[in-house]
This record gives structure tokens, C-alpha cells and sequence, in this order.
């Protein structure tokens, strides 16, 4: 159906389009071409912007990935077997491969609905994850198109707290800093603190990082405010609101402010439902050995959840690339990604008629 070139020549195409979180309706032209290309029966887009194609009917087979990025252009180039470009792992090479796997699978797909959802803002708040949940949107397998490599089956993602803690000073002048009073240096303590109680590394411990950092408004003057957006990591076995406390609990102590951003829950499934095996099952039979992977990130998985709790995550690319400036992926790799989504949709969609 697709060969190497064509491939090549919608990978350049869409990470040739520039779609950070809120420009998404960029990609809306290229997908529409792209679907009618691949055979699809359906295809528009949502009340909210995400790009969605299907076709079939029945019991319904959900594939979801996303087509924002993080913000920063990169040169898009192609090179031999592999593609660079802003989104190529994060997650523009999944969401192609999961166009091609699904249209290769439409011939062998009877009596199954197979929908994929191209998702807005995922690397912002989820708009689009969250409207397809609270628009009631049903689904009985779902696959989140996330960089795994080609063999890897992700059943698990940590979950996200995003806060921003706000602190104010009286200041004074940067000649005599002992006599004045400093917002940041305030803000400083609080955060040594905080790094004190989640400074864990890896998928079953809580961590935390500062993303942006704001103070200050004069270089002789000790500033009067310094603001900081924090994000925390959240293993399995902890819920968002502990960590809020605890947050909440030193902000009080260090007379600073904190107002939430963003709050999603972890989330694990079990390796014995159907959408991990038959994903499993699928990448052996393209002769890889498949691995079950947990994930420090975040992704739609952990909205997705409410929707069925079959659910797994695979897609080609190595994650740690993700949000670099060396974003790359092989093209090979989302030919045999695509292979992988066919095959799964393909026995799903068979188990779903037994």
C-alpha cells in the first residue's frame, strides 16, 4: 500500500507543518489529503479540533495519538532511512504509522469500528483526550500511539501535577541584600525543600523539576516577586492529592502562594488484558521481541483510561528524543509500527465477531 518513499514524503509532510499545543488546526489540510490517499471513509474534525478518521462498524477499536508539539521549529530533513523534525517521535511518527496500520488493516477488519483520533493540546492540558471522554465517546480497545521503539508495550504511565508557587518580598537595594528582602530567595528555600521530599528518579518514585522560573525586574534591586511553574511525577501508588498537600503544606510554611495547572492521575492496567497481549502477539509476529515498559511521562493514556481500561501504548521512536532539538525517527520503524497496529486491529477486531 505504501512504500518507503511515500512514506518518507508524509512524514516531511507533516513535520514540515508547524503544530505546537493551540496550532493544530495547521495539520487539518495535510490529514484530510493524507486520509483520502489511505482509503478512509470518514474523516473531519471534532467540536474541539481533533482530526479523526474511521471506518466500519461494530464493536469500536480505538487508536489515539496526538498532533501537538512542544513549541521550537526545527529544520525538517530527511537523510537515508530517517527523518528529523519537530514532533518525529513526540508523537507525528506514531500517529503516521497508526494512519498507514489502520488503513492496511480496513480489507481483514469485519464487523469492528476502527477510529483514529488525532488529539489536540496533549502536551498541554488534554483538550482533546478530555473532550472525547466527556463527549461520552465509547470505545472497547483502545491503543495510545506514544514513542516506545518497536518493541516496547507501555502498560503503565506515572501522573502529573503542574503547580505555580508565587512569592513576594519588600525588596531593597542589591548593595546591602542582608537589609532587604528577597522574593527569590524566598521562593529558593522553598524550593530545596521540595526537592527534599521528591527528589526520586524512575518509574516508582515521585519526582519534580522546575520548567519555568520568573523574578525580579531591575539588576540592582532584590525582587519583589519571583513566580515558578513546578511539575511533579506521580508513581502508581500515590494519588495527585498527597502530593498537593505536602505542597500546599510547605508553600504555607514559606508564606508563598499556590495555584494548580494541571492534575492527572497515574495509571497501570493489567499485562493479561486483551489490548497488551494482542500487541505483544503482533510484534513477535514481525519478528521483534516485544518488552513491557512503564513510563516516567504522562501521556492520553491516563485520560483515556475512563474510556476502557483496555488500553496499552506503542508507537515507533525513541522517547528519549522527545522534546530535543535531535528529534529524528526511521522510517523503517513506522513501516514496521504500522505493520504492528494492522496485525493488532486485525485480531482484535476478529476476537470482537467470536
Amino acid at each position: 500500500m505504501t512504500s518507503v518513499n511515500e512514506v518518507r514524503d508524509m512524514l516531511i509532510r507533516i513535520l514540515d507543518t508547524y503544530t505546537p499545543s493551540g496550532e493544530e488546526w495547521r495539520l487539518h489540510e495535510p490529514l484530510r489529503e493524507i486520509c483520502s490517499r489511505l482509503g478512509y471513509e470518514s474523516y473531519g474534525v471534532d467540536e474541539v479540533g481533533s482530526f479523526i478518521a474511521e471506518y466500519g462498524s461494530g464493536k469500536t477499536i480505538l487508536l489515539a495519538t496526538h498532533m501537538d508539539t512542544v513549541p521550537g521549529r526545527l529544520e525538517v530533513k530527511a537523510s537515508n532511512d530517517e527523518v528529523w523534525g519537530r514532533g518525529a517521535v513526540d508523537a507525528k511518527g506514531p500517529l503516521m504509522a497508526m494512519l498507514i496500520g489502520a488503513a492496511k488493516a480496513k480489507s481483514s477488519v469485519k464487523g469492528a469500528r476502527v477510529v483514529v483520533a488525532c488529539l489536540i493540546d496533549e502536551e498541554r492540558e488534554g483538550k482533546g483526550a478530555n473532550h472525547l471522554v466527556n463527549s461520552g465517546f465509547r470505545a472497547d480497545h483502545i491503543i495510545i500511539g506514544e514513542p516506545t521503539g518497536t518493541t516496547g508495550v507501555a502498560i503503565g504511565y506515572r501522573g502529573s501535577l503542574t503547580v505555580k508557587v508565587s512569592a513576594s518580598a519588600s525588596g531593597g537595594h542589591s548593595s546591602a541584600p542582608y537589609m532587604g528582602e528577597s522574593a527569590l530567595e524566598k521562593l529558593f528555600a522553598l524550593w530545596e525543600e521540595i526537592k527534599h521530599n521528591f527528589s526520586g528518579r524512575g518509574y516508582e518514585e515521585t519526582s519534580v523539576c522546575i520548567t519555568v522560573l520568573e523574578a525580579g525586574d531591575w539588576p540592582t534591586k532584590l525582587p519583589e516577586f519571583a513566580r515558578a511553574i513546578i511539575n511533579v511525577r506521580i508513581p502508581y501508588n500515590v494519588l495527585s492529592k498527597q502530593i498537593l498537600s505536602k505542597l500546599e503544606e510547605l508553600c504555607w510554611e514559606h508564606g508563598c502562594e499556590l495555584s494548580v495547572l494541571e492534575r492527572t492521575e497515574p495509571v497501570k492496567v493489567s499485562l493479561s488484558s486483551p489490548v497488551p497481549r494482542s500487541l505483544i502477539r503482533s510484534i513477535l509476529r514481525v519478528g521483534l521481541k516485544p518488552k513491557v515498559v512503564m513510563k516516567t511521562g504522562t501521556s492520553d493514556m491516563n485520560v483515556m483510561y475512563r474510556i476502557s481500561s483496555d488500553i496499552a501504548a506503542y508507537g515507533p521512536g525513541d522517547s528519549l528524543l522527545a522534546h530535543t532539538t535531535l528529534e529524528k525517527i526511521s522510517i523503517r520503524d513506522v513501516m514496521t509500527a504500522a505493520e504492528v497496529y494492522k496485525n493488532c486491529i486485525v485480531e482484535l477486531a476478529s476476537a470482537s465477531q467470536a
